[in-house]
């Protein structure tokens, strides 16, 4: 997932921008996407935000099932 990402982010044109509107000194300041390249923007968000939260979980520490199952019924005093 993470090296489709780089080099989709590599190439340029990744998003098919239809038009730029711009400020009176001609600089961009919003674009028009078609729905279609919206959902590539939305599909490569999410796929962001996972590898951010896989990134996270790498740093934790390991511990077996067992030992977190225990540690979670305990704390949970229904």
């Amino acid at each position: 997932m993470g090296e489709r990402i780089t080099a989709m982010l590599k190439h340029k044109e990744i998003i098919n921008v239809k038009e730029y509107v711009t400020d009176t000194k001609g600089n961009k300041v919003a674009a028009i996407l078609s729905i279609d390249e919206l959902n590539k923007v939305e599909k490569l968000l999410e796929d962001l935000s996972d590898l951010k939260a896989i990134e996270n979980r790498i740093a934790e520490a390991e511990e077996d099932y067992e030992a977190y199952s225990r540690k979670r019924k305990t704390s949970l005093h229904v």
